[in-house]
C-alpha cells in the first residue's frame, strides 16, 4: 500500500519530468538524475502517470489538452516558426500569448481557463500551463497559484491570461475599497463586466506586461477584444505577481 509520502514523491518527480521534457533536456541524462534522486521505482510510476493523464480518456487532462493543441494550432504559423531563434524575443512572446489566449477565448474548453505562458531563451517550444483549480478551492483565484508555477518552471519570462470580472468604473470614479470583497464577489455586481487580463514579466524584472481587454460579442458571436487604455492594471492582484 502506498502512503501519503510516496504519493507526493511520485508527483513530485512527474513535475520535474514535465518541466524537463519543456525545456529538453537531454532524456539520458534526464533519466540518470531523476533516477538518482527519486530512485527507479519512483521514476517509472512518475513516467506511466504523466503517459495516463495524457492518453486515458477519461482523464479530465485529456480534454483540456486537446484545447491547447487545437487553440495553439490556430495562432499565427509565421510567428510561431520564430520562437526559439536570436530574432525572438520577450515581446513577440507577450504578442504569441495574447493571440493565442484570444483562441482560447473562443473555444468552448479554453473559455475562461486560466493560462500561464512560459518562454525559455533559445527553446523552441513555449509552455503553455492551464490553472485548474483544485476541488474545494474553487473560491480562490486562479492567480493564488501563479507563483508557485513560475518559481517551479524558472522561466525567462512567463505571461499569465484569464478571464476576470470588473466593475463598470473608470478613473475619476469613486474608489471602491477591494478589501471588502472576496474572489468571486464582483462577478455577482451588476455593475461588472467581463474581461480578458494579461500579466506577465521577466526572470529579470525589466520587461513587464499588464494590459486589460474589454470581451465584446460581434455579431456572429465571436468574442472580439479591446484594449482598455484609461484603466491602471498596474496593481491588478499585483501582490501575487511573481
Amino acid at each position: 500500500m502506498m502512503n501519503d509520502k510516496d504519493k507526493d514523491k511520485i508527483l513530485e518527480c512527474t513535475k520535474e519530468l514535465q518541466s524537463a521534457m519543456f525545456r529538453d533536456e537531454d532524456p539520458s541524462k534526464l533519466f540518470i538524475r531523476l533516477k538518482s534522486k527519486y530512485g527507479m521505482t519512483t521514476l517509472e510510476l512518475s513516467m506511466k502517470l504523466l503517459e495516463k493523464s495524457r492518453l486515458d480518456i477519461e482523464s479530465p487532462v485529456n480534454p483540456i489538452a486537446e484545447c491547447i493543441n487545437r487553440c495553439m494550432s490556430k495562432v499565427d504559423k509565421n510567428r510561431m516558426r520564430e520562437v526559439g531563434k536570436d530574432s525572438f524575443n520577450v515581446d513577440k512572446f507577450y504578442e504569441l500569448c495574447i493571440e493565442g489566449y484570444k483562441h482560447f477565448m473562443n473555444d468552448e474548453i479554453g473559455r475562461a481557463l486560466p493560462i500561464v505562458f512560459l518562454y525559455v531563451k533559445d527553446n523552441k517550444k513555449l509552455g503553455v500551463l492551464p490553472i485548474e483549480m483544485p476541488d474545494g478551492e474553487r473560491e480562490r483565484s486562479p492567480m493564488d497559484y501563479l507563483k508557485q508555477i513560475v518559481y517551479q518552471e524558472n522561466p525567462d519570462a512567463y505571461c499569465f491570461c484569464g478571464e476576470a470580472s470588473m466593475h463598470g468604473i473608470r478613473e475619476g470614479d469613486e474608489h471602491i475599497n477591494p478589501s471588502g470583497y472576496k474572489y468571486g464577489d464582483i462577478i455577482k455586481d451588476p455593475s461588472s463586466k467581463d474581461i480578458m487580463i494579461v500579466q506577465g514579466n521577466t526572470k529579470k524584472g525589466d520587461n513587464n506586461i499588464n494590459i486589460v481587454y474589454d470581451i465584446i460579442t460581434n455579431k456572429d458571436g465571436v468574442l472580439e477584444f479591446k484594449e482598455i487604455e484609461d484603466l491602471d492594471s498596474q496593481n491588478m492582484e499585483s501582490e501575487k505577481l511573481p
